[in-house]
C-alpha cells in the first residue's frame, strides 16, 4: 500500500507531499492541474522510469530547476515491512542522470549495486514488476479498455509466458549448440560412428586378431613339425602305424563281409538271424493253416457262381416268353390257359428284369471275389516256398558268422597291442595323434622329411615370426584408433542424449505453457464475469471469453446464440468489462493491494458518468487501496481520502488534503 509521496521539482510541482490511505483515494481537480503527475511520480519513485517520457521532461519548468527528487513510502504486501525509496535526478549540460538512489526497509538502509538492483528489490517487495505495474496496476487515461484488445507480448509478460518463452529460446540455443560437434551434425556423427566408423575398426581388429591367432597356431605347429622331423624315433613310429593299418584293414574286411551278409538277408545283426529264423518257422506254420482254408473258400465261391449263372439262364428264358406273349397281344396264358391282363404281364416283365439285373450284379461281384481269392491263394503258395527257402539259407549263415567271429577276435588282440606301442612312441615325440582317426599314416608320413625340407620349414618359421610381429603392431594401431573413436562416441552420445532431453523438455514446456495459458484464461474469464456481476446488477452477459491465441476478449450477451467481440458493446460496458478483467488478472497473479485509475471514465457521457463512479466505489472489495483520478467534483461522497489538486497564481501545481 502506498503511504506517502514527496515531490520536488517534478513536472508542474515545486514541492508537494501526498498521503494515501487504505480504501478509495480520490485525486480530484480541474484539467491540467497536475493530477496525473502524482500518479507518474508513484511510478517513477518505485521503478525509476516512466514509459515514453524522456527524463529531461520530468523537471519543473522553473529556470533554476536542476535537481529533481522523488520520495515514496509504501507497506510491502509480502511482509508488511515499511519501504522508503529516495531518487534524485540531476540535469547538467543538456543531459538528465540519476545522481542518487537510496532504499530503506523498516528505517534501515539497504546497500544497492545499481538502479537495476533497486528495481529488482522493489519488484520483490511489491510483488509486481515494472511492465505488469504499467499494464495492470497503473491504468492511464484512455487505456482502461485496451485490455479487451491487448498486445499479445504485454499479456505474455504479465503472465510470465514471455519469461518461459525466453527459457524455451535458451533451450533451443543450447540444443543448437549441442547439435554440432567440430562443425558436424552430432546426430549424423553419432549414426556414422555407430554404423560405419566403429564397426569398420572392430571388423578390422577382429580380422587382425584372427590372423594373429592363425599365425600363432601355424607357428606353433611348424615348430612341432621341425622338432619331430629331427627325431630318429619317427621311422619306428611309421613302421608300427603301417602294421597297425594292415591289421585294421583285415578287421574291416571281416566287418564288411558280415555287413554284406546281413544286408543280403535284410538283417541288422547276428542276433537278428536267430530271431528271423524263429519268425520264419512261425510264418510257415501260419501259411500251412491259411492255404487249405483259402482253397475251401474258393470252392464255395465257385459253387455260388455256378448256381447264379443257372438262375440267370432260366430267368432270361422266362423273360423272352413273356415278351413274346406281350407282343402277340394274346390275353390267355399259353401254359395254363388262364386269361392274363397285359398290365400284369408288363409288371411281371419289369420285376423279372430287375431280378435279372440283380443276379448279374451279384454274379459279377462273386466273380471278382473269386479272381481276387485265386490271386491271393497263389501269392500265399509262393510266399510259403520263399519262406521255406530263406529259412534254409539262414541256417547256413549262422555257421559262417561263427567263423568270422573267431578270426575277428584274433585280429583285435594284435590291433590293441600295436595301438599301445604307437601311442607310446607318439607321446615320446610329443605328437598329438588320434589313433581312431582316418588316414593316420598319411598324417604321420608328412613328418618324415629331407634336410632341405627341414631348412625350408625353418625359413618359413622365420617368415611367420616376422608376420606375427607386424600383425601385432597393426593390432596395436587399430586398437588405439578404435579406443579413440569410442571415446569420441561417448562424448557424442552424451551430446545426443542431452539434445534429446532438451528437445523433450522444450516440447513438454511448450505444451505446458499452452495448457497453463488455456487453464489460466478460463479461470480469469470465469472470475471476470463474477466480478462484473458484483459491480452491476444488470446481469446482461452469460460469459466472458478470452481467445488464447491473441488475448482478444469476447462476451456472450444473454439472448444471443454466439459470443461477440467485447469492442462491439457500449462504452460503459466496455469500461466495466475491462475493469473486471484487470481485477481478475491481478487476483490471479496474487496482487490485491493496489490499483491506480487515471480518468477511467474518459469519454463517458454525463448521463452514465455518475453510475460508473458508483461502480468504481465498489473496487474496495477487491483492492486494499484504490487511487482514482476523476473529473473535478465527482466521486467525493465515496472516497476514503480526498486529494485536491490545483494551480496557484504562478501556475505551480499544489496539493490540498
Amino acid at each position: 500500500m502506498i503511504e506517502e509521496v514527496r515531490l520536488k521539482n517534478f513536472l508542474g510541482y515545486e514541492y508537494a507531499e501526498v498521503r494515501f490511505t487504505e480504501g478509495l483515494n480520490l485525486i480530484t481537480g480541474r484539467n491540467s492541474t497536475g493530477k496525473t503527475a502524482i500518479l507518474e511520480s508513484i511510478l517513477y519513485g518505485l521503478y525509476g522510469a516512466i514509459p515514453g517520457i524522456d527524463q529531461r521532461l520530468l523537471f519543473s519548468k522553473k529556470k533554476d530547476a536542476r535537481n529533481l527528487q522523488v520520495y515514496i513510502k509504501f507497506k510491502s504486501p509480502r511482509d508488511s515491512s515499511i519501504v522508503e525509496v529516495y531518487r534524485t535526478l540531476e540535469y547538467r549540460y543538456g543531459r538528465a542522470y540519476t545522481s542518487s538512489i537510496r532504499l530503506f526497509i523498516n528505517s534501515k538502509e539497504i546497500p544497492l549495486e545499481s538502479q537495476e538492483d533497486l528495481r529488482r528489490k522493489i519488484t520483490l517487495l511489491l510483488g509486481v514488476g515494472y511492465r505488469s505495474f504499467n499494464w495492470l496496476v497503473y491504468i492511464r487515461q484512455g487505456k482502461l479498455t485496451e485490455i479487451i484488445e491487448p498486445k499479445k507480448e504485454e499479456m505474455d509478460t504479465v503472465f510470465g509466458i514471455t519469461l518461459l518463452r525466453e527459457i524455451c529460446e535458451q533451450i533451443e540455443q543450447a540444443g543448437r549448440r549441442l547439435s554440432k560437434i567440430d562443425g558436424l551434425d552430432v546426430e549424423a556423427e553419432y549414426r556414422n560412428l555407430i554404423m560405419n566408423v566403429i564397426p569398420i575398426y572392430e571388423e578390422r581388429l577382429k580380422e587382425v586378431e584372427e590372423d594373429l591367432s592363425s599365425l600363432s597356431e601355424e607357428l606353433k605347429q611348424l615348430e612341432k613339425e621341425i622338432s619331430i622331423m629331427e627325431s630318429p624315433t619317427i621311422q619306428i613310429l611309421i613302421n608300427k602305424i603301417s602294421e597297425l593299418e594292415k591289421y585294421r584293414n583285415m578287421n574291416q574286411e571281416i566287418k564288411n563281409t558280415r555287413r554284406e551278409l546281413l544286408s543280403k538277408y535284410g538283417l541288422e545283426s547276428i542276433d537278428s538271424v536267430k530271431r528271423e529264423e524263429s519268425r520264419l518257422k512261425k510264418e510257415l506254420e501260419d501259411l500251412a493253416r491259411e492255404i487249405p482254408l483259402m482253397e475251401m473258400e474258393l470252392r464255395r465261391r465257385l459253387s455260388e457262381s455256378t448256381s447264379i449263372s443257372s438262375k440267370i439262364l432260366n430267368l432270361k428264358e422266362l423273360l423272352e416268353n413273356q415278351m413274346k406273349l406281350l407282343q402277340s397281344g394274346k390275353a390267355t396264358c399259353p401254359t395254363c390257359g388262364q386269361p392274363i391282363s397285359p398290365l400284369i404281364i408288363h409288371s411281371l416283365i419289369i420285376d423279372e428284369e430287375n431280378e435279372l439285373k440283380r443276379l448279374r450284379e451279384e454274379e459279377s461281384r462273386i466273380n471278382v471275389e473269386i479272381s481276387e481269392l485265386e490271386k491271393k491263394l497263389e501269392e500265399k503258395k509262393q510266399e510259403e516256398r520263399r519262406v521255406r527257402e530263406r529259412k534254409e539259407r539262414l541256417s547256413a549263415l549262422v555257421e559262417t558268422f561263427k567263423e568270422l567271429d573267431e578270426r575277428e577276435m584274433k585280429i583285435m588282440k594284435i590291433i590293441k597291442m600295436l595301438e599301445n606301442e604307437v601311442e607310446g612312441l607318439a607321446n615320446s615325440l610329443k605328437i598329438d595323434i588320434d589313433l581312431r582317426g582316418e588316414r593316420l599314416m598319411e598324417k604321420v608320413g608328412r613328418l618324415i622329411a629331407s634336410r632341405e625340407e627341414v631348412e625350408l620349414k625353418k625359413a618359413k618359421k622365420t617368415e611367420l615370426e616376422q608376420k606375427l610381429k607386424e600383425k601385432m603392431k597393426l593390432r596395436y594401431e587399430i586398437a588405439r584408433k578404435l579406443e579413440r573413436e569410442k571415446n569420441r562416441l561417448r562424448e557424442v552420445e552424451k551430446r545426443v542424449k542431452a539434445l534429446s532431453l532438451s528437445r523433450k523438455f522444450l516440447e513438454k514446456l511448450t505444451e505446458s505453457i499452452e495448457e497453463e495459458r488455456k487453464a489460466m484464461l478460463e479461470s480469469i474469464s470465469y472470475r471476470s464475469l463474477q466480478i462484473l456481476d458484483s459491480l452491476t446488477d444488470q446481469k446482461v452477459y452469460r460469459a466472458i471469453l478470452i481467445d488464447p491465441e491473441n488475448y482478444s476478449v469476447y462476451v456472450h450477451p444473454v439472448g444471443l446464440i454466439e459470443p461477440i467481440p467485447a469492442v462491439y458493446v457500449g462504452g460503459g460496458h466496455q469500461t466495466l468489462i475491462s475493469l473486471a478483467l484487470r481485477l481478475a488478472i491481478l487476483e490471479y497473479i496474487g496482487f490485491r493491494n493496489l490499483i491506480i485509475l487515471d480518468e477511467p471514465t474518459y469519454g463517458v457521457d454525463q448521463e452514465n458518468l455518475e453510475i460508473l463512479l458508483n461502480y468504481f466505489s465498489k473496487l474496495k472489495k477487491y483492492m486494499k487501496q484504490v487511487i482514482l483520478v476523476t473529473h473535478h467534483g465527482y466521486g467525493v461522497e465515496e472516497a476514503d481520502n480526498i486529494i485536491k489538486v490545483y494551480k496557484d497564481s504562478e501556475g505551480v501545481s499544489r496539493v490540498e488534503q
